[in-house]
């Protein structure tokens, strides 16, 4: 059996990547069309793409495991609900790092304090990930457990400790 955790960092790592190429082909685009590409905006992008990932992947992992929605192939795939509803502030919330490393930048006067702003809150966000994957893989586990012994009334020791 797959540790828990191991199920949610390889998911997270999926999203990331389809993350980061649609991200990367939108910073692309708008450097073509404001004929800005310079190292500054992919240093930027790249900065403010690493925390989003980090604190995306730790509150979308807090919203699939309390609120869990069975997804149905084939069918218009949306999000709706009490987890579809928290996703507006989660976003919010999410463009505050690079709005605030602007702001401050702007009255500051430094491009420094940008940079540092935003490296120091990837460097946060990444080691927020690293310290709660593990509770989060645990409460997973939990979860299922509870599944397990609800549909077949037997607790999870019975049941043959598949969830490891």
């Amino acid at each position: 059996p797959v540790e828990r955790w191991k199920i949610l960092v390889g998911k997270n790592v999926a999203l990331t990547l389809v993350s980061a190429l649609l991200g990367a082909a939108a910073v692309a685009a708008g450097g073509l069309v404001f004929r800005d590409l310079s190292a500054s905006t992919l240093a930027f992008a790249a900065l403010a793409f690493a925390s989003y990932a980090a604190l995306f992947a730790l509150a979308g992992n807090w919203l699939s495991l309390h609120f869990p929605k069975r997804v149905e192939f084939g069918k218009r795939m949306n999000r709706s609900g009490v987890a579809g509803l928290l996703l507006v502030p989660v976003f919010i919330a999410l463009a505050a790092v690079p709005l605030a490393a602007v702001a401050a930048a702007h009255f500051a006067q430094s491009h420094a304090l940008k940079y540092g702003i935003l490296g120091t809150f990837a460097a946060a966000s990444f080691g927020l990930y690293l310290l709660l994957i593990g509770t989060q893989g645990r409460s997973l586990a939990r979860r299922e457990l509870d599944i397990l012994e609800a549909v077949t009334g037997k607790s999870g020791e019975e049941g043959g400790r598949i969830l490891g």
